[in-house]
């Protein structure tokens, strides 16, 4: 399941005593007892060892979904600052629209006051010269 090495089962405090009482009875020649508590003392080992293992299994499922919805949140707290920093983006944009529109506005009217002024000026330059001119020619005419 994982490449975490093994480890050592703590067995139960039954299971060691059964276990030392198993010795206790072979040193004594009592074989025939010490396999009787051996068989017993070989299935309760097989059944922590049962246990430990699908406690184990459930910590690791325990930890997979926590670390899971941990990553969920972290992806959707990171799309949230893109679409922030998108929305700051879009704003910057609209505003350097609305000042560079502003300033064309701005340039535009100046332009034409100006160029307003130069026809009145040239206007008032050209009548005031045709009314010299005219006035000029009908002396001399």
């Amino acid at each position: 399941m994982t490449d975490e090495p093994a480890r050592k089962p703590k067995f139960s405090k039954d299971l060691l005593d059964l276990r030392h009482t198993e010795v206790t009875l072979a040193k004594q020649g009592m074989y025939a007892d010490a396999h009787k508590v051996k068989v017993r003392a070989d299935a309760m080992e097989a059944a922590e060892i049962e246990r430990m293992q699908a406690e184990r299994e459930q910590q690791i499922s325990h930890a997979e979904v926590k670390y899971l919805h941990k990553q969920e949140q972290e992806l959707r707290a990171l799309r949230q600052r893109i679409q922030v920093g998108a929305e700051e983006q879009r704003k910057a944009r609209q505003m350097d629209l609305e000042r560079l529109l502003q300033r064309y506005h701005n340039t535009k009217a100046a332009l034409e006051l100006q160029q307003t002024a130069e026809r009145v000026r040239d206007r008032r330059g050209l009548s005031s010269t045709s009314i010299s001119t005219s006035a000029a020619s009908s002396r001399l005419g």
